[in-house]
């Protein structure tokens, strides 16, 4: 696969080529693009055939699920169902970097979720990122954008070196601002922590009082 790399600034990102990942975007390819914490590998979540891509470009379990990247609390009413503690949790720390779990809606298909019942937000404050959800129009599936076993990479040189070859196009935005991965917390129930990132255990409990 020849891989196009678009390469741009977090300060002023390029609308055109952008415009041209997000077309990749709806026509069922691959982007990978920075956010603040590591580069994502992209895809319309909307569209399971497209994640499918994912899996196979990352070498990724299928059993594990993929985030869902979304520009704004509309979206992320279009795809899932938020109580009282997502909400408080996203107007607290987001856009940043905070994943939440929470109940999806059918046009979340099985491939993006693994097969279960739930899905998980994540709303970056990377302007590159954000242009690109905001002009594609879909919330954009995307784990970490390395080969599995690999660490994450920060950079946009790393992300070329893992995936140059594997996918559409890779957007190369420099170093990511925060460079360690989201904070996962279910909100399924008792809010629980399954992955420890860039927002701290303590700042969640003094958001939720607890």
């Amino acid at each position: 696969m020849n891989t196009k790399i678009y390469t741009m600034s977090e300060t002023a990102p390029d609308m055109k080529m952008l415009a041209e990942c997000a077309d990749i975007i709806k026509k069922s390819g691959l982007v990978a693009f920075p956010t603040e914490t590591v580069y994502g590998l992209g895809a319309n979540a909307l569209d399971d055939n497209a994640c499918k891509k994912i899996y196979e470009a990352k070498m990724r379990p299928q059993d594990k699920a993929l985030l869902c990247h979304i520009c704004g609390i509309e979206m992320a009413e279009e795809i899932a169902v938020l109580n009282d503690t997502a909400r408080k949790l996203i107007a607290r720390f987001t856009p940043g970097p905070l994943t939440v779990i929470v109940p999806k809606k059918q046009c979340i298909g099985k491939v993006v979720s693994a097969g279960m019942e739930t899905v998980g937000l994540r709303f970056p404050s990377n302007r590159i990122c954000m242009e690109l959800i905001r002009i594609a129009g879909v919330p954009i599936a995307a784990p970490s954008a390395n080969i599995s076993s690999f660490p994450p990479p920060t950079t946009g040189t790393q992300t070329i070196e893992n995936l140059n070859g594997r996918v559409d196009a890779i957007i190369d935005g420099g170093a990511t601002a925060v460079g360690i991965e989201s904070t996962i917390i279910s909100l399924v129930g008792k809010p629980v922590i399954l992955r420890h990132g860039a927002v701290s255990d303590d700042e969640i409990a003094e958001a939720l009082g607890i």
